[in-house]
């Protein structure tokens, strides 16, 4: 295994962790990088006495390229991506595309990397504009539209160039993400008849 993310309730299960990293490590020969490995928790917490092997970050965590714990972790995320879409787009640029091929570029190329982030965190107000100036650029090639934006969305059949209004579909995946979570929590409720509440703690372990 490269990177493990693992998500205790409390003290115990932290030890029950621990004791099964212990026993696949005996059939294994593998055993956990403590090095590489770091917990972060959340709200209160017992550990039973038991200290944790791994060092508590309490800044940050990167979980599947995606920023936690605190403020500024939404922001992060969000510009790494942009920083990423970017270089993309500048090695597009080199080419002579149509402005329909590059349309098809922000569909193909550009949306998934954004679309990533909203797995987790809502798009932010300044990373709107900052993705529709970055699209724009890409599409005339100059800080200056030459057609309102609003038509360059349509769809050919409507006058437009079907360049993806990007803002607007990564808002859309967000909270169609939302509904959907909200959606499955009430059919295991009651399936189980049991509350669902969002684990406190997250583990980070490298196996090596």
């Amino acid at each position: 295994m490269d990177d493990v993310t693992l998500f205790c309730t409390d003290g115990k299960s932290v030890q029950s962790l621990l004791e099964a990293c212990k026993d696949f490590g005996k059939a294994s020969g593998a055993k956990i990088n403590v090095d590489k490995s770091q917990a972060k928790l959340f709200g209160r917490w017992d550990l039973c006495n038991e200290p944790l092997p791994f060092p508590v970050e309490a800044g940050l965590v990167k979980i599947l390229g995606i920023w936690f714990g605190g403020p500024g972790a939404a922001a992060k995320s969000w510009n790494e991506r942009l920083a990423k879409v970017k270089q993309k787009l500048g090695f597009w640029s080199l080419r002579h595309l149509s402005i329909e091929g590059k349309a098809l570029v922000l569909r193909k190329d550009a949306l998934p990397v954004l679309q990533y982030v909203t797995q987790a965190w809502p798009l932010l107000a300044n990373v709107a504009r900052a993705v529709n100036s970055m699209v724009f650029h890409f599409v005339w090639h100059s800080k200056m539209d030459r057609v309102k934006r609003t038509v360059m969305h349509k769809e050919h059949r409507k006058g437009g160039k079907a360049v993806p209004d990007i803002p607007t579909i990564l808002r859309t995946f967000f909270v169609c993400g939302c509904v959907r979570i909200t959606l499955t929590n009430e059919n295991k409720d009651h399936l189980q008849g049991l509350p669902l509440l969002p684990a406190p703690s997250m583990e980070k372990t490298g196996m090596g």
